[in-house]
C-alpha cells in the first residue's frame, strides 16, 4: 500500500514539465513517535511532520514572475513582503 507522504510546491520557473521545487512537506507517521517514544496525549505514538522551504528559489521565482525592479511588482506583493 503507497501512501502520499511527501508534498511539495512546485513552481513552473523554466518550464511546465519540469518545474522547480520551493517547498516540501513530509509526513512520519508514527515513525519518530516510535523510534524517540514520542507519545500524544492518548499515549500513542505521536505521528510528526517537517516542512522546508527553499528560499533562494522562493525568490527566485518571484523575481521570475515580477522581474527585478521591486517597485515595478503589483502593490499586494510589495505590501505583504513590507516592501
Amino acid at each position: 500500500l503507497q501512501q502520499a507522504l511527501k508534498f511539495e510546491l512546485l513552481i513552473p520557473l523554466h518550464s511546465t514539465e519540469k518545474p522547480t521545487a520551493c517547498m516540501s512537506f513530509n509526513y512520519h507517521r508514527e515513525h519518530f513517535g516510535e523510534t524517540w517514544d514520542i507519545i500524544d496525549q492518548t499515549g500513542a505514538p505521536a505521528h510528526t511532520a517537517c516542512v522546508a522551504f527553499g528560499m533562494d528559489r522562493l525568490a527566485v521565482a518571484m523575481f521570475w514572475t515580477h522581474g527585478l525592479d521591486v517597485d515595478k511588482w503589483p502593490p499586494a506583493v510589495r505590501e505583504t513582503l513590507r516592501f
